[in-house]
This record gives structure tokens, sequence and C-alpha cells, in this order.
């Protein structure tokens, strides 16, 4: 039986795992359980919070943030003896070293990253979807001001582009355009593989390549060329299209933002970035918002059930997932890779036909919040989790 947990947090951009952290330990305080969460940042001497850590003594740890081996190749877990909840909510080949440390309990958002882990093997793995806190709700008093909402990141695909051309010999860069090609025309295939697929395509059958590096750069790409393309499918002038987020700098140098790809489209009003905690604001200030996700093809994300639960409509890349729990057309609305030009007629349809709009929030709001609350992944979490944390401290 679960009593005490310790959630372990850190800086990630937009502050949305500090946000994800502190409402589900709110979820798990209702339950009974009892919760500590300790932010590594706002220590300077780093030994305080692995004090706190001791004398607190949880049953488990649980972060959203990837945490980096010690010095010696252990986890901070494992020095511990405790059980460590990894809650991923990126694609899970990035944090794929998890698996060595025996007291490692993988959860993934994405079905198919769950499968890739269990094939390793490694058993102690979950699907454990987004979600979003049960108190969450539009506000009646506030005019939804925002026709649509894209809050997130610019990638810059074209400079990504260029990077892989000049690092790699051209067999590889067309490896690459191949698998871009298909993450971004095949409804549920992933990116690891449609780049193994690529790479049989041109048969091509080095060991030696990184293929976390190949993984990244694909990654990196789709994202980018999505969710611009999707931005620059909406047409309708007399529909605004508003963007928060910053450019994306971490893959390479660039100065290419969204000033560069869609600056000069009349329908697109540029916005500084916003905390996560602000986006909720805005979502409920927003008629329908923007949702592209070409890294997860049979999972979810937290910008989908936010959405809903503040009365905004997503409009979402679909994924297999998705497709079997939310009704398209009567709980979201969502579109497919490499169909971008559908998009325009469909948001049309829904600005000049509120009632409509409305009543496909109204319906998805009822599912998330059924389903997809913090609450409820407590409530599977203490159906599942015992058993194998007993297995694991056994």
């Amino acid at each position: 039986m679960l009593k005490k947990i310790c959630l372990i947090v850190n800086f990630n951009l937009y502050e949305s795992k500090r946000y994800f952290a502190r409402k589900f330990a709110e979820a798990f305080e209702r339950k009974g359980i009892k919760t500590l969460i300790l932010d590594w940042e706002q220590y300077e001497d780093k030994t305080l919070p692995l004090k706190e850590l001791l004398a607190f003594s949880p049953d488990l740890t649980l972060s959203f943030n990837s945490i980096l081996p010690l010095s010696n190749g252990q986890f901070l877990w494992d020095r511990l003896h405790t059980p460590h909840l990894a809650y991923l909510v990126d694609p899970a080949l990035y944090s794929v070293d998890l698996v060595k440390s025996p007291y490692s309990i993988v959860s993934c958002v994405d079905r198919g990253d769950c499968q890739a882990l269990r094939s390793i093997p490694f058993n102690n793995v979950l699907f454990l979807p987004h979600a979003i806190e049960r108190e969450l709700a539009s506000d009646k008093t506030i005019e939804k001001i925002y026709d649509v909402a894209f809050l997130g990141s610019c990638n810059d695909y074209e400079t990504i582009r260029k990077q892989w051309q000049q690092k790699y010999p051209q067999k590889i860069g067309d490896i690459l355009d191949t698998a871009a090609e298909l993450v971004l025309s095949d409804r549920y295939i992933s990116l690891a593989e449609a780049l193994t697929a690529s790479m049989n395509q041109h048969a091509f059958s080095e060991v030696n390549i990184d293929f976390l590096d190949l993984f990244s750069l694909l990654d990196t790409y789709t994202r980018g060329k999505d969710r611009v393309e999707l931005i620059k499918a909406i047409k309708n002038p007399k529909i605004k299209v508003h963007i928060f987020g910053r450019s994306e700098i971490d893959r390479c140098d660039s100065d290419l933002d969204w000033q560069h790809y869609v600056g000069k489209q009349q329908n697109v009003v540029l916005h500084p970035p916003v905390a996560f905690a602000e986006a909720m604001e805005i979502m409920k200030q927003s008629k329908i918002c923007l949702n592209s996700m070409p890294f997860f093809k049979d999972g979810t994300h937290e910008r989908v059930f936010a959405a809903l639960a503040c009365g905004a409509l997503p409009v979402t890349s679909s994924t297999k997932y998705l497709e079997e729990h939310f009704k398209n057309g009567e709980e979201l609305i969502s579109y497919q890779p490499g169909h971008w030009d559908k998009v325009n007629d469909v948001i049309t349809d829904l600005i000049e036909n509120p009632k409509k709009r409305e009543e496909i929030v109204r319906k998805g709001r009822e599912n998330v919040m059924t389903n997809h609350t913090w609450d409820s992944r407590v409530d599977y979490l203490q159906n599942v989790l015992p058993a194998m944390m007993i297995d694991i401290i056994t």
C-alpha cells in the first residue's frame, strides 16, 4: 500500500512539469497518501534536498523530469534502495538508460513506447497517459477573445535538415528524408519505426550509427514541420491564429523562429511564450486550441485534456489511443498527418457554428473529467504499483 511519495522536480521549458507535480501531489493527498515535493533547482547546497528525502523516507520517488545517473552510473534511487516511478511525458528513447536500474518503474504516455521498452526486455512498464486537475474548468464570465490558439515552441526544421546534410553523408540524409515523409504521412507509424523502415528501404546496415542522434533529428524536424504546416493551412483571413511560444534552440543554433515561418501570414498573431499555468488562462479565452504531436502516434498530450477542461476545442494530430477513447467530431477534432489542407474548412465550420463547437467541447470535457484527472491516475497506481514495488524490493 502506498503511504508516502516524494516527487522530485526541476526546471523545464514553460514549467509544465512543476505544474504536473504539484497537481499530482494534491491528488495523492486527497487519497490519504503523504507527499513531499523536492525542487532540486531551488537548493544551492544539493545535500539539503537529499537530507530531506532521507528524513521523509518515502515508499516511492516519482519524477516527470529526466534525472541523469550519478558518476558511478547508478541513479539516486539505487542508492536509496527505493522504487522510482519515472513518469515520462516525452518519447521514451530519450530516457532508455532508466532500464539499467533494478529500482526503476517507467511509465509512458504512448502505448508504442511501452511496447518498445518491453521488447528490450524491461518489464516494469506502465501506460500512464497525461492528466489534468479535477478542478480545472472554463469561466463563463471570460470572453473567448482568441479564435485559434497554439501554445508551443517553433522547431526550426529547415536548419535541422541543413544540419544533418552537413553532418552526415548523403545516404543518411536520404534516410532521414524518407523517414520524415513516413512520419508525416502515416497515421500510426512511430518515429523509431519510420527510421528503421527507412534504413531497410535504403539497404543501410551500418551497426555503429548513432541511432539516438538520428532519432532526435527526425523528432525535431517533424515536430517543426507539422506545426508550421498546420498553422499555414488555416488560410481564412477572418480567423486569427494566436501563437504563444519561443524558438526552440536546444537542437541547433538558429535565428529562424515563428516570425520567419509564419510571421508574414496575415491572420497570424505572435505572442511571447507563457508558463503552463498562464497557458490555462489562454485556453479559457480560446475557441480552438491546436495540438501537434507527430512524436506520439498511440498516446496523449496534456494540451488535449487541458483544452477540453478549459472549454476550448482541441484540433489535434490523430493517435490510435485518442481514436479509441474519444469520438472524432463528437468529443474532439483530429487531423491526419500530411492532410493539412483539410484543416481550414474544418476550423472555419467550427468557428462559424459555435453551438456545434460547444457541444463537442461539452462531451469531450465529460470524458476528460471522468477518465483523465490526476485523481484517476492515483486510483490506477494504487492498484498496480504495490505489487511491482514488492517485486523490486524483495
